[in-house]
């Protein structure tokens, strides 16, 4: 049996037989992170994205792209400065370095901290969450932002999460994480907009946060993400 080889993100099954289409697979890792705030925590959550290619009757094909949570992490309250570094750190890890991509949220002092980022070379997708369903993009400075409702992104997880296009893997924070996503309720509020809200007594729904921006990052233009065999383009 020909054993899978890795470069980079890409998956490849080598086939010495010429007739034979070489198909790529890949497997990356989305990494969501919600900064602190007032009572809140540092959360950053990995999901990983992977569909890996394999034999079949007419040569190869991709198999059923996986999604899954693999670690969510809360980091204690440090300077921006600090969790910079320690963000760095993550990126580089040997884990996950040179196929992670990262989706700050990039609201109030998360503007401040993803300078601090850039300065420090760390590639990151800025996102300020607003309020409602809608997404927008606009430039600031040169830098992207990415807008998206809050709604969008909690209820584009949820959907995930019960469809089993999403999974949760097994890690020392899953209960911790599962009892953050089960606290979300919604409501309708008088000018007859959708409202999500939820947290918990040990986290304010950081890691919910977290794993809405990795879920949201895994289907974005700038990661190239693929459904079937076609890579999207304009996908928003």
């Amino acid at each position: 049996m020909t054993e899978l080889v890795q470069q980079g993100e890409d998956l490849i099954l080598p086939c010495p037989d010429p007739a034979v289409a070489v198909v790529k697979g890949y497997r990356r890792f989305l990494v969501g992170q919600d900064i602190a705030q007032a009572r809140d925590k540092n959360a950053i959550c990995i999901l990983l994205d992977e569909r890996i290619p394999e034999w079949c009757d007419t040569g190869q094909q991709l198999g059923k792209r996986r999604r899954e949570i693999v670690n969510v992490e809360y980091i204690p309250h440090m300077s921006y400065t600090d969790l910079a570094q320690v963000t760095r750190n993550l990126m580089l890890d040997a884990s996950i370095a040179g196929r992670a991509y990262l989706a700050v949220d990039a609201g109030g002092p998360g503007r401040a901290y993803c300078d601090l980022l850039n300065d420090r070379a760390v590639q990151h997708t800025r996102v300020t969450i607003t309020g409602g369903e809608n997404e927008s993009e606009h430039k600031e400075r040169a830098q992207t932002y990415n807008s998206v409702g809050k709604v969008r992104l909690l209820s584009m997880l949820n959907s995930a999460l019960h469809t089993g296009e999403l999974k949760v893997g097994d890690f020392p924070l899953r209960d911790e994480l599962r009892q953050e996503l089960e606290s979300f309720e919604a409501d309708i509020t008088a000018a007859g907009r959708m409202r999500i809200d939820g947290g918990t007594d040990f986290s304010h729904s950081d890691a919910a946060i977290a794993a809405a921006l990795a879920y949201w990052l895994s289907d974005h233009r700038t990661i190239g993400a693929h459904v079937g065999e076609t890579p999207l383009r304009g996908f928003w």
